[in-house]
């Protein structure tokens, strides 16, 4: 098994994507709860305005809109250091409601402190404020009963959910699957377990049915949604583990190492992990998730759309200009991998002569390249011809920052050459990355600097952040007009 787990990492072939994804990760549980109490609060402060319409007027608008912010930022902030957003706590709103009563009540605290001390106080209806203050408790606590019956609903129609694939198949997984039916997590189900052994002798653990072996789990993992993979192997075999997990590194899953048998026979009481109360250390956490993926979807489309109504005259023009130099389409087409090894199309303005027949091997444009037309040369210089991939971000298979897609066969050779290569895929592909703006774009002929493309690409991805992206995105311009590896 350890040379297969050497060696699994390039056997992505073309696979399309398919399996169980007719659900929502419960990940975005939380953040949708949170939205939800912001929009609570909102309601309960148009209602005061309902029943009190003539305290709020154009001279004290700016004040209670200050007051409604104030209080639903700091309530939201309060509930989230209560761990009110976890999903054990939303799933339970009647014995919770207390804290939820607590935080407003404290927000509001806050809030009379705040304009006592400015000497503001005079400026608000105290009758407006009362209202508001029992409208929010009430319609606060409404709305996380109301949630916890829709996510009910939502659970039993599978529509949310949380899937869990074990590797393994010995008493550590047998161990922790009985752990997880004692528990029972909400929306959590185990989709499949799997051997590490190509051939495995277990059909099933613990009713769980065993699908293949390591190299099928990965198949499995990279065509199926898959929320946590959980390693169930024993832990006196630590090189075997390590192995493991650097195989698992690869994929944009978040990996759990189960404790070992010892752990089982303890008091457990985890400060780590994604499933609730059970004996697991995560090691690999997906990369950009939660409210991070939010702000990352929301950066691109925000910005695409704008960069596309700013840039209209340079597409047109540079449209015409290709049609007008040489025959053949204005777009060309290329299938790379992409996120979690998914092929797509990228667009690209064409620089070169058009080929009916396209390539079998891709070949890297070099200096005086003789395939590249007049206008593809000043293109590609100035990477104008890369402007097509904002509808590759519109269509979602690529965001603005992210590691640049290799052409497919270029994939599986680095993928041979380089351990870890794989990594790269665990966020979306981007127009622009952090190996681009470090100087590593371009024609790659040596294996050195592939090599430290891609450190630069997993560091991205295990450090991401706005800022970062921002960054990333101020600086890509001057790299561009400073560049010259680009032919």
């Amino acid at each position: 098994m350890r040379e297969r787990v050497m060696d699994s990492t390039v056997t992505w072939t073309n696979r399309q994507v398919t399996g169980e994804r007719g659900y929502l990760s419960i990940s975005v549980v939380p953040v949708i709860v949170l939205a939800f109490d912001m929009l609570a609060i909102a309601a309960a402060a148009l209602a005061t305005n309902v029943i009190f319409p003539a305290f709020v007027n154009t001279f004290t608008l700016d004040y209670y809109v200050f007051c409604v912010g104030f209080v639903i930022i700091a309530t939201t902030v309060l509930l989230s250091r209560a761990n009110m957003y976890e999903v054990d706590a939303i799933m339970r709103p009647v014995s919770r409601s207390d804290f939820l009563i607590v935080a407003l009540i404290t927000a509001f605290l806050l809030f009379l402190t705040i304009v006592v001390t400015l000497k503001a106080f005079d400026i608000f209806a105290k009758r407006w404020l009362l209202c508001f203050a029992i409208l929010s408790v009430v319609v606060l606590v409404a709305s996380r009963i109301a949630t916890w019956g829709v996510l009910q609903r939502l659970g039993r129609r599978g529509v949310i959910g949380r899937r869990l694939v074990v590797l393994g198949t010995g008493e550590q997984a047998h161990h922790f699957l009985r752990r997880l039916n004692e528990i029972n997590p909400y929306f959590t189900t185990v989709a499949a377990v799997f051997d590490t052994e190509r051939h495995p002798q277990v059909h099933e653990v613990e009713g769980v049915p065993v699908r293949g072996g390591f190299e099928a789990m990965l198949a499995y993992a990279r065509t199926n949604r898959v929320d946590d993979i959980i390693v169930a192997l024993p832990w006196t075999d630590d090189k075997h583990v390590r192995e493991t997990l650097d195989a698992l590194r690869e994929l944009p899953i978040n990996v759990a190492i189960s404790t070992d048998l010892v752990g089982y026979q303890l008091a457990w009481r985890p400060v780590m992990g994604n499933v609730s109360q059970l004996p697991v250390f995560e090691v690999v956490q997906r990369p950009i998730s939660g409210w991070s993926f939010l702000l990352k979807m929301a950066e691109d489309y925000v910005l695409t759309i704008v960069c596309l109504i700013v840039l209209s005259p340079v597409l047109i023009v540079t449209a015409i200009a290709i049609k007008l130099d040489s025959p053949g389409p204005i777009l060309f087409k290329q299938r790379r991998l992409g996120f979690n090894n998914q092929v797509f199309e990228i667009y690209k303005f064409r620089s070169m002569h058009h080929e009916a027949v396209p390539a079998t091997v891709t070949k890297q444009a070099t200096k005086g390249d003789p395939r590249i037309t007049r206008v593809g040369r000043f293109i590609r210089a100035t990477s104008i011809d890369e402007l097509p991939q904002l509808l590759n971000v519109l269509e979602g298979n690529m965001s603005l920052v992210g590691p640049r897609p290799h052409a497919l066969d270029h994939n599986e050779d680095y993928g041979r050459q380089i351990r870890g290569y794989f990594a790269r895929h665990k966020v979306k592909p981007g127009i622009t990355g952090w190996a681009q703006v470090n100087g590593l774009r371009g024609e790659t002929k040596a294996l050195a600097k592939m090599k430290a493309r891609v450190r630069h690409d997993i560091h991205y991805a295990e450090n991401w952040s706005l800022i970062f992206d921002l960054r990333i995105l101020a600086i890509t311009a001057f790299v561009v007009l400073l560049q010259r590896n680009a032919y």
